[in-house]
């Protein structure tokens, strides 16, 4: 079946005039099926394992992209959207092509859903209108990478058993903290810049613990963390937007709207995970699902 849907792949690219295939790798183990095409240079291949990432090393040269995706369950529909924002952040896809996507669920092992989107176009699944090449020169693309990956966490897991709700600011940072406020004494002042970057695995826990504050984190373009527990008081009316966001999202889209920032918001209700960029929503993230525990290496005691 594999072959089959990668087959339907190649015709839905060249038909559509689409600049690549991305494929969930994990959705399957039998590798035979772009190993042995001639076309490597057609796909950007995505993982969310790091081991399938070393065994992807040899084949970089040949492909024309391998992205690593957050350790999260994700629907086929949840794998095309983080899929999509992540190759764009990482270069791989621009923004204004069009791609088709190749996916499948683990559970199942075949690579059983096929989709051509153009992104420039695309309204109903997601937006790209906001992920240019002028944002990526100003913030890191791993920041929001690193950011997506923390939110996606916070929104399967929680946090100490209780739903977060909570909204990250990344960007433009002075022009953030000027219409913002502190709701509480900056936890983070006075630390020096290395302890607090967001990209080291090992400031992500105390993010988590600052994460059920009330209030949002301000990031700087290169990840680090200025301030927590902020309150954005440049929120929009909800004329315009989906109906039902609360003043969380609303704020976020107001602080977008009037900055060159980037915010990505967890919904304290619903866990759904939304990135906000000029004013408007990008990307919303369902829900994921916890990943279920492996208790096959553990020992019988």
């Amino acid at each position: 079946m594999n072959k089959i849907m990668f087959e339907n792949a190649l015709g839905l690219m060249d038909g559509t005039k689409a600049s690549a295939i991305i494929v969930f790798l994990d959705a399957t183990e039998d590798w035979r099926f772009w190993k042995e095409s001639a076309r490597k240079k057609d796909l950007v291949l995505v993982t969310q394992k790091p081991e399938t990432l070393l065994d992807l090393k040899p084949y970089r040269d040949e492909l024309k992209g391998v992205v690593k995706l957050p350790e999260v369950k994700l629907t086929r529909i949840g794998q095309i959207k983080l899929s999509t924002i992540m190759c764009i952040t990482e270069s791989a896809i621009k923004s204004c092509e069009r791609i088709v996507c190749l996916t499948g669920l683990p559970a199942r092992g075949v690579l059983d859903t096929l989709i051509a989107i153009d992104l420039e176009k695309e309204t109903e699944i997601f937006t790209t209108r906001g992920i240019s090449k002028d944002l990526l020169k100003k913030v890191k693309p791993e920041v929001i990478e690193t950011v997506l990956n923390i939110a996606l966490e916070l929104s399967s897991e929680g946090r100490e058993g209780k739903a977060v709700g909570t909204t990250f600011v990344i960007g433009d940072h002075e022009r953030v903290e000027k219409l913002s406020r502190p709701l509480i004494m900056n936890p983070f002042k006075g630390y020096p810049e290395e302890t607090r970057n967001i990209m080291d695995e090992a400031v992500h826990e105390t993010i988590k613990e600052f994460a059920l504050l009330d209030g949002a984190f301000i990031i700087r373009e290169d990840g680090i963390v200025m301030s927590a527990g902020v309150h954005l008081d440049a929120a929009l009316e909800e004329e315009g937007h989906k109906p039902g966001l609360g003043c969380r999202h609303m704020a976020a889209a107001g602080i977008t709207d009037v900055t060159d920032a980037i915010a990505i918001t967890i919904s304290g209700s619903t866990g759904i995970v939304r990135i906000f960029r000029k004013g408007r929503t990008l990307l919303e993230m369902e829900k994921a699902a916890r990943p279920e525990r492996d208790f096959s290496s553990k020992p019988v005691e």
